[in-house]
Order: structure tokens, then sequence, then C-alpha cells
């Protein structure tokens, strides 16, 4: 069974561009582990973009790339749960796909990258864990522990 939790700081009835009236949203889908659940997935972010006023064009980018995050998961985590997390800001738009689904835990885990051999790499300097690259693709961060999360950030025009 599929839940989702809706969490909007901004005020929902204002006019305007999606980055004006949804400063900080935050949207999250957590599913059972099952076949073509990836594609859920994929649908959700989707049409929660289509749904705020995003560009089409970004919506169906953020939709294939969290399907695709989703279906790496399928493949690459035995846990029986994942979660598609979707947050804006001002400046554009953040999508996870993780099977870290504990949400009691008091403080969020430490993700780290994992460069392109499979080896964890240092946690980086910066404060913002998903930097501006220039939409290089998805960024593949991994716990101590093991979970998985495939991240993606986007601007909210290109």
């Amino acid at each position: 069974m599929s839940t989702a939790v809706y969490r909007n700081a901004a005020s929902p009835r204002a006019v305007g561009t999606p980055q004006q009236t949804l400063l900080h949203m935050s949207f999250s889908v957590e599913t059972s582990r099952a076949q073509h659940t990836h594609t859920l997935i994929g649908e959700a972010a989707h049409s929660l973009l289509t749904a705020i006023g995003a560009p089409p064009a970004l919506a169906r980018r953020m939709g294939d790339a969290a399907t695709v995050a989703a279906h790496y998961l399928l493949g690459h985590s035995a846990l029986p749960r994942y979660g598609l997390h979707v947050t804006t800001d001002p400046d554009g738009v953040t999508l996870s796909v993780t099977d870290y689904t504990d949400p009691l835990s008091a403080e969020a885990p430490a993700w780290l990258p994992v460069s392109r051999t499979g080896r964890l790499e240092p946690a980086p300097a910066a404060t913002d864990p998903f930097p501006d690259r220039g939409n290089l693709g998805l960024d593949l961060h991994r716990t101590p522990d093991g979970h998985l999360r495939l991240a993606y950030r986007s601007p909210w025009s290109e």
C-alpha cells in the first residue's frame, strides 16, 4: 500500500508562477516494492509537478528521472519499501528516490556521494546536498549502513 504526505510552507492560494507561489513545498510518496512500482513513482512525480504548474518539459524530465531512479532501486536494493521525495524552492525542484523510509528517525542519515567506481566519497564541505551541476544526471548517494538515494535537481526553467 502506498502512502503520501504533502507539506506546503507557502500560501497555496497565491497567484503567479510556480516558483512564486510554491516557494517551499515538500511532497513524499512511499510504496511497497513490487513489479512496475517504478512507473508509479515516475507518474507521481510528473503528476505532482504538472498539478502545481511546472513547465511541461520540466515535469516530464523529472518524472523520467524518478522512474529511472526507482528502477535502479528495484535492482540494487532488497528493502521492502522505497519512496519519492519532491521539494520545491524559488530556484528549482529537487527530487530523490530512496530506500530509506524511517520517518521516526530524529535526524536524516549521513548521505555520502558514490563515485563512478562504486566507492563512497568523502562528504562534501558544502552545506547544499544537491549542488547545481547543470543537470548532469542523477546523483547516487549511500549511507554507511547501505541505504541508497538517487537525486536530481533542476531549475524551474532552462
